[in-house]
């Protein structure tokens, strides 16, 4: 996860967060060790992930009081102080809300920039393409990428009621799986789903999940990161050329890449 372009979404929401300057790293720290528990460079002891949520969230209690006696123009001043009506987070709910922003807001989107990044690599018509027309191309291939790297490949979720679907009785209380990766790739929503296609459109991937209360509540701001980086990059850069293999994140949840060493060739 050493992929410094990919390190731009931590600073986007820690500076949405209000989190100081000095303690932005750390963030990034603390996420890394609590989703990489497979891990064994990064999660060397079996409760890392623990330790690292148990650290994360005293950093939040203290942030938010914080913020309580001092208030200003960010997102964890809006959480800790009462609102109009007078509602406003509990300090566990604060906390817990703190630890959520911090991973969903970070890990996300940087794994879907590396896996842009290297479906780039390995297509380089679509390299191409986007250089061709960054305007007009840089939104569609956001959503592209979200696809096909589906940085969350799944989530388990506990069926409130009975249910029958495909043929299969779901029962009450049973746990189901999704999994985002098989979805992103159904043949039968998607024309050629196997294809990495930065124009495909419509494009309806359930990268940010499919609807309803669990859909992802940071989906413009992902979007429009991964859109500016890629509009940027093929204004300012000709060619991307990897200097050594991807190393990938050991982990059954998030397909991640933990470093790519890659060399830019200037635009003229």
């Amino acid at each position: 996860m050493a992929l410094c372009a990919a390190e731009l979404p931590l600073v986007v929401i820690a500076e949405l967060m209000g989190v100081p300057n000095a303690d932005r790293y750390k963030i990034f720290e603390w996420s890394n060790r609590m989703l990489a528990a497979d891990d064994p460079e990064l999660s060397p002891a079996p409760d890392e992930g623990v330790v690292a949520a148990a650290e994360a969230y005293a950093y939040a209690n203290e942030l938010g009081k914080a913020k309580r006696g001092c208030p200003v123009d960010d997102i964890v001043s809006k959480l800790v102080v009462p609102d109009e009506n007078g509602h406003e987070l509990s300090e566990l709910e604060f906390d817990l809300f703190f630890i959520l922003l911090m991973v969903a807001g970070n890990e996300t989107t940087r794994n879907a920039i590396s896996g842009g990044m290297q479906a780039l690599i390995d297509y380089p018509e679509q390299w191409e393409r986007l250089r061709a027309d960054p305007d007009r191309m840089a939104r569609l291939a956001a959503d592209e990428m979200v696809r096909w790297a589906s940085p969350v490949m799944g989530f388990r979720r506990t069926a409130t009621r009975d249910v029958e679907l495909s043929g299969q009785l779901i029962r009450e209380n049973d746990k189901v799986i999704m999994y985002y990766t098989a979805a992103n790739f159904d043949e039968a929503v998607f024309e050629n789903p196997h294809a990495f296609d930065i124009g495909r459109d419509p494009n309806p991937h359930v990268g940010f999940g499919g609807g309803g209360p669990h859909f992802c509540l940071g989906r413009h701001l992902a979007q429009l990161e991964i859109e500016i980086m890629y509009r940027t990059l093929a204004r300012r850069v000709a060619q991307v050329v990897p200097t050594a293999a991807p190393r990938r994140l050991r982990s059954n949840f998030i397909n991640g890449v933990k470093e790519m060493q890659v060399r830019l060739i200037p635009a003229d």
